[in-house]
């Protein structure tokens, strides 16, 4: 017999036990809770959350202490799980008898509960009815039930009936749609919508298979994000606070504190796995369900933090109006604070407001939730810098009031603003003029207060000079004696330890080359010792590739001719430069060198010979190669041009060039032009080549050094380079660290020197098209000038203008082979956080694959950590976060969390 409809009378109510799907009401006591309440779910269980969650929420409930997860759900079970996770329990008119049609067999316990879902429309009746009355040997209430039916239900459980509608029509995402009975594709294309449900497989839905009592959980679980309800002890807010004893919840415009004992579960939204308090975001949205005040579970619902960011000057505060004032831009914006907030300074430690120094530049979190905002967290991005340095003028711009120095102790660059009002003292004595005082080659020391130099001491330069003629230097070549200009008065000085002696015209000088009567000019050091002298009434002409006519031992008189046949005579002493080859010899040991035709270039003055040097090559640069007349003109150092022939087929040498021809030579470039047996062509040129490396590997010991050039890496015999620093000083091979950039030249393809390159590297914190300002590890912020002419690289993408740079970027300036600016954006690297050793400071992310080797980064203190452009600890970071690294010369620079 079939019925259209069902009917219920009134009877007395009937208590069941529900042992494979029961729920209930209320919440369960703490001790049940810190017994993590099933035996059959383990921590490690894939749905040990939701089903935890569901049965402190008074959802799910097993039996004697197991859940068993791994059992299908029946159709009955379901729809009374639906109704506790609707809150719907009051609802149920338990003490009513129920009578359904005979094909629709529903075991007692669960009538109420059908009955209500029919009412809710949840079900419907004529479709279920239908389809018991076509299966009649399987009671409706104990079949299966399948994970399309089950979706349909929570869909509509949900209110989302409107959006299946409107979905019906649209194609399943799923290979086995065809398999989706009637009336049913709307509902998972909405459950799929709404990122209730998923896939078997990325492209199978299996809708006829069963579904599991542990997947019901977690769909139940999900579907809370679609339809809130608040369950008994159950409070949902923004967390506000919290401590490793207690959780602050700010909902219903209050705030409510709840305390945490070692058995409380504590989750994140983006994982399944339990954690702890202080890896949960704070102002977040948090779900808290507590016996009491006693929290049982606490649970971050999202990772978007309700807050505002300020940046702004600080200014002061107020602690009896619990009031910080700020400056945003030219307003004064006031900020309310409680009184247990703490400011985090650059380096990511915790200090007092208290502490805030003014003027620094902070950044303010200021909650979104509260009716009255008040300050959640205070960070300081760059204090005012109040320090004392000392370092070497490498640029000084008056116009902009600013000074490049390099550090004395790290190489280091660094640009610092200068005050109009800065005293400028050099041996004890106030200058006046400002940065006119100032040369590049100047040592200074240096006093910063507020980030603005104040104070600048002139330590040594050559641009505090006397002018006056020399008397003479004692024999003990101690000190100077001399008259100023415009005085007969004789005035002595000390001279310094090591004395530099300029002669125009002449190379490699000292006082040896001095003469009483001469017009020169001291440069004092901050000692008030003579550093150099320079000669200014006396120029040493050069007479080059000059060719020996006849050389008298009895008067040390040379006579030479020049190209064009002209004759000079000059007389040689004990104290002429004799060079041969590299070596320099005495007198008496050159006299049988100086043969009929011999070439020499000879520097004199007055009829006497300062030096005469043996030529084998000549060294300058290419001011024109006659291919013609086959001619070579160079600029040499002496400053003179000298033109030599060429053989028919000159040899040239270019590193990297094993063809190169004179084609391949260009004016200005350095060149060594190396001459024949005879001494009167050039038989080969040696080109001058200068490329950047970057040390691998120093070895002292062995003398060796290990470079790393255009990503080839190769070992160099140290002793057969000239070694000096950026700024042109020899310096020993241990000098040298791993990972400094070089400029290694090239004469020929012969490797002759190293020079050190000076590096900055640092965040940038604002950029303009002819500087930068960038932030160090510290905090500490420097303008940096980029010229008229530089190179930008980032994303592998090269060009010559800073607007591919941008606030944010971390980044690595320093000058070319050629002397132009570069900077190297350093790009992030995306990897997944696994884990950190604080014990060696070893930062390791999850690996791609097995054969992946690059997992491990090296770490300082200078790392920073930070997410949204505040400042966290290392601790706050969980296996499996996406994080952005910034890496240089293997040292982590800082790892970005993503938001």
């Amino acid at each position: 017999m079939q019925h259209s409809k069902w009917f219920k009378t009134a009877a007395a109510a009937v208590v069941f036990s529900l042992l494979s799907g029961g729920v209930i009401a209320g919440v369960p006591s703490a001790s049940a809770a810190a017994a993590g309440g099933f035996t059959d779910v383990p921590a490690s269980h894939w749905a040990a959350k939701p089903i935890l969650k569901l049965s402190l929420q008074g959802i799910v409930q097993g039996n004697n202490g197991k859940f068993m997860p791994n059992d299908n759900i029946t159709q009955q079970e379901a729809i009374t799980m639906v109704l506790r996770f609707m809150d719907k329990e009051a609802d149920v008119q338990q003490d009513n008898a129920i009578v359904f049609p005979d094909s629709f067999k529903v075991d007692n316990f669960f009538k109420p509960y059908v009955v209500l879902a029919l009412q809710l429309n949840l079900i419907d009746q004529n479709t279920e009815f239908k389809l018991a009355e076509q299966n009649p040997s399987s009671p409706w209430g104990e079949r299966k039930a399948s994970r399309e039916w089950i979706t349909k239900l929570i869909v509509r459980a949900i209110g989302q009936t409107s959006l299946a509608d409107s979905l019906a029509a649209s194609p399943a995402a799923f290979s086995d749609k065809g398999k989706i009975d009637d009336g049913y594709a709307g509902y998972i294309n909405a459950a799929v919508s709404l990122k209730l449900v998923n896939g078997v497989t990325p492209d199978t839905f299996e809708p006829q298979s069963p579904i599991t009592r542990a997947a019901m959980a977690t769909l139940l679980s999900r579907a809370e994000s679609q339809y809130p309800v608040q369950y008994p002890g159950e409070t949902t807010g923004v967390l506000s606070g919290e401590d490793e004893n207690s959780v602050s919840v700010y909902a219903n415009s209050a705030e409510t504190s709840f305390d945490v004992a070692d058995d409380t579960y504590v989750y994140r939204y983006d994982s399944d796995k339990p954690t702890t308090l202080d890896k949960l975001d704070p102002n977040t949205k948090v779900d808290v369900i507590a016996n009491g005040n006693q929290a049982l579970y606490i649970e971050q619902l999202d990772g978007e933090q309700q807050v505002k960011k300020i940046d702004g000057t600080f200014d002061r505060i107020v602690p009896s109006e619990n009031k910080l004032w700020m400056w945003v831009g030219d307003e004064p914006v006031s900020v309310i604070y409680d009184s247990k907030l703490t400011a985090t300074d650059a380096s990511g430690a915790s200090i007092p407001l208290s502490s805030l120094v003014k003027d620094s530049n902070i950044e303010v979190q200021q909650d979104t939730y509260r009716p009255q905002p008040q300050a959640v967290a205070v960070t300081v991005q760059s204090a005012p810098v109040n320090k004392s340095g000392q370092g070497v003028v490498t640029g000084v711009d008056q116009t902009g009031g600013t000074v490049t120095i390099t550090d004395s102790a790290s190489g280091t660059a660094e640009t610092l603003n200068v005050s109009p009002r800065a005293d400028i003292v050099w041996q004890g004595t106030l200058l006046t003029g400002g940065l006119s005082q100032i040369q590049t080659g100047d040592t200074i020391a240096f006093d910063v207060d507020n980030s603005v130099v104040t104070r600048i001491t002139i330590q040594m330069t050559s641009a505090k000079t006397i002018t006056g003629k020399l008397v003479s230097i004692s024999t003990d070549t101690k000190t100077v004696n001399y008259t100023r200009d415009g005085s007969s008065a004789l005035e002595a000085k000390f001279l310094a330890d090591a004395v530099t002696v300029q002669i125009n015209g002449l190379t490699g000088t000292s006082i040896a080359d001095l003469s009483a009567g001469d017009q020169v000019q001291l440069s004092l050091d901050d000692q008030g010792k003579v550093s150099s002298i320079k000669v200014l009434n006396r120029q040493v002409q050069q007479m080059n590739g000059a060719s020996i006519v006849y050389f008298d031992p009895d008067t040390n008189a040379l006579l030479v001719n020049d190209d064009n046949g002209n004759a000079l005579a000059v007389t040689l002493s004990d104290a002429t430069k004799i060079d041969y080859n590299g070596n320099m010899l005495t007198l008496s040991a050159a006299e049988s060198l100086f043969t009929k035709n011999r070439k020499v270039t000879i520097g004199f003055t007055n009829g006497k010979a300062v030096s005469v040097q043996f030529v084998f090559n000549y060294t300058g640069k290419v001011v024109t190669l006659d291919r013609t007349n086959n001619q070579l003109t160079l600029l040499l150092s002496n400053g003179s041009n000298f033109t030599i022939p060429l053989d028919s087929y000159p040899a040239v040498q270019i590193m990297g060039n094993p063809s190169a021809t004179l084609a391949d030579v260009n004016p200005g470039d350095t060149v060594t032009a190396l001459l024949n047996a005879t001494q009167d062509k050039v038989s080969a040129i040696q080109v001058q080549t200068t490329v950047q490396a970057q040390i691998a590997a120093v070895d002292a010991a062995n003398n060796k050094l290990t470079l790393n050039i255009g990503g080839q890496t190769s070992d160099w015999a140290a002793g057969s380079l000239a070694i000096t620093d950026a700024q042109g000083n020899p310096i020993a091979l241990s000098n040298l660290v791993a990972g400094q950039t070089g400029s290694l030249t090239y004469t020929g393809s012969t490797p002759t020197s190293f020079q050190t390159v000076a590096v900055t590297i640092g965040k940038i914190n604002a950029v303009s098209t002819n500087a930068l300002t960038l932030a160090d590890g510290s905090g500490n912020t420097s303008v940096l000038p980029l010229g008229t002419a530089y190179t930008v690289n980032k994303n592998g993408v090269t060009g010559n203008s800073a607007s591919a740079l941008q606030s944010g970027d971390w980044v690595e300036v320093h000058q070319d082979a050629g002397g132009q600016t570069v900077v190297t954006a350093i790009a992030g690297l995306s990897k997944k956080f696994w884990k950190y050793d604080t014990a060696s400071g070893v930062l390791s992310v999850q690996r791609a694959n097995l054969n992946d080797s690059d997992y491990q980064y090296k770490t300082t203190a200078a790392t920073k950590y930070t997410q949204g452009n505040a400042a966290i600890s290392v601790s706050q970071l969980m296996s499996g976060d996406s994080v952005t690294l910034y890496v240089y010369n293997g040292v982590v620079l800082e790892v970005v969390k993503s938001s």
